[in-house]
């Protein structure tokens, strides 16, 4: 199979076109598919443009004027129609939470590139060094909610797709060879499952600012109320909240505590636009922050998510097996096992003292493949008490580790460190 001949990509407008289309693309043993949203611009955030290549032809579609994207919903459910993503998890997201679609049979040219352990992941390494082809950056950020699209956006959009299927065929080679095809399959069954985009606002994470935990517990609670006044600005002018106003500026105006609305213009990076647009409310939040609590620390995690000695320590004993296996096979560690499946399987004896259940979050394949060793690495003892009875007092004082390879953040609430 080879790259769709360079021609101009069919443009789809209109639902009877689309219809006609879709049709055609059943038929297909394997459709490339790729989209783009306006999430850097926008609040709401949608699909603005969905690309598609058969075998012989690339097709754009612009749901902004077609609207009803219903007709290719059979062929992205039919198990018989491979859909070629590249990163597919955020498209597959968006088409699940716009059109309802589910996805079923799927190759991911990212996914299959890390299980090879590339050290090109992204789509443009990737042409690059199996085509030889270059491809322009230039719209990387482009606003594709705005209309009309010129003939550049078109071509930038349609690359997305058009080299999908010779790069398929490239990468399950490889696979094949080195006998990780299963290992790739599963992570494809498991991005199929993607759940639907769900934008979800958190009011306690204004925390991880830079800047935020070196206020005081007054003006912490002024950067809340600014960060939540933000989000709603957002939400109501749809647009992207750093658009509306940028975080570092909220800390600023947070430690300055203005008291009068002349106060923000000595505030750095207060603009004109922005002193005009929002001057007299951000002063009134800031006032009315006076009536709230101090916040002296963050917010404990429930505690049921806290975690205890134990699974902490199968926790890293898991890494320490992971590590060891993905070494031994060559891949990297996440191939393997998610980092989220060390932390299901970390806390599972004590969530349930049946050995049986204890890998009930893997895959059947992950089951098959490491779940003897897995059982033995979360039934392995661990290390006796200290003669006396007591603990021994580790280096640091307090006996904090820094965050990091293997350790902890100091305000993580108890909770294993990514990686």
């Amino acid at each position: 199979m080879s790259c769709p001949a360079n021609e101009p990509p069919i443009y789809i407008e209109t639902l009877e076109d689309l219809e006609a289309i879709a049709a055609t693309l059943s038929t297909e043993k394997q459709v490339a598919v790729d989209m783009e949203s306006d999430s850097f611009y926008v609040y709401h955030d949608k699909v603005c443009l969905l690309q598609l290549s058969s075998s012989t032809e690339d097709i754009v579609i612009d749901p902004l004027a077609v609207k009803d994207l219903s007709p290719l919903g059979p062929m992205f459910r039919d198990p018989s129609v491979e859909k070629i993503f590249h990163a597919g998890d955020y498209d597959i997201a968006c088409l699940k939470r716009d059109y309802g679609f589910e996805v079923r049979n799927l190759f991911d040219t990212m996914a299959a590139a890390r299980v090879l352990a590339s050290p090109k992941l992204g789509l443009a390494g990737l042409i690059e060094k199996y085509f030889g082809v270059v491809l322009s950056k230039k719209l990387q950020r482009a606003n594709w909610g705005l209309r009309p699209l010129g003939d550049d956006h078109i071509e930038y959009a349609r690359n997305d797709t058009r080299y999908l299927h010779k790069l398929r065929e490239i990468l399950w080679g490889e696979l094949e060879v080195k006998n990780l095809l299963r290992h790739a399959q599963d992570e494809f069954r498991r991005l199929e499952a993607t759940p639907a985009a769900e934008k979800v606002f958190n009011p306690d994470a204004w925390w991880n600012l830079p800047g935020a935990r070196d206020l005081d517990p007054r003006r912490r609670a002024v950067l809340k109320r600014l960060w939540i006044f933000r989000e709603k600005q957002s939400a109501s002018m749809d647009k992207a909240p750093f658009r509306v106003m940028p975080e570092d500026l909220l800390v600023r105006i947070a430690e300055a505590r203005v008291q009068e609305v002349d106060d923000l213009r000595r505030v750095r990076g207060m603009s004109p636009y922005l002193f005009r647009r929002f001057g007299r409310e951000l002063v009134a939040e800031t006032s009315a922050a006076d009536n709230d609590p101090a916040l002296e620390s963050a917010p404990e995690r429930p505690r049921g998510e806290r975690w205890d000695s134990e699974s902490m320590r199968r926790y890293e004993a898991l890494r320490a097996w992971r590590k060891d296996r993905a070494a031994a096979q060559g891949v990297d560690p996440v191939v393997i096992l998610p980092t989220e499946d060390l932390r299901r399987l970390s806390a599972a004896p004590r969530e349930n003292p049946d050995k049986e259940h204890w890998l009930d979050c893997l895959t059947a394949f992950k089951r098959e493949e490491y779940g003897g060793e897995l059982l033995g690495v979360l039934d392995r003892p661990g290390p006796a008490a200290p003669a006396g009875g007591k603990k021994r007092r580790r280096r640091g004082g307090r006996g904090r580790r820094r965050s990091g390879e293997g350790g902890v953040a100091a305000h993580d609430g108890g909770q294993p460190a990514q990686g």
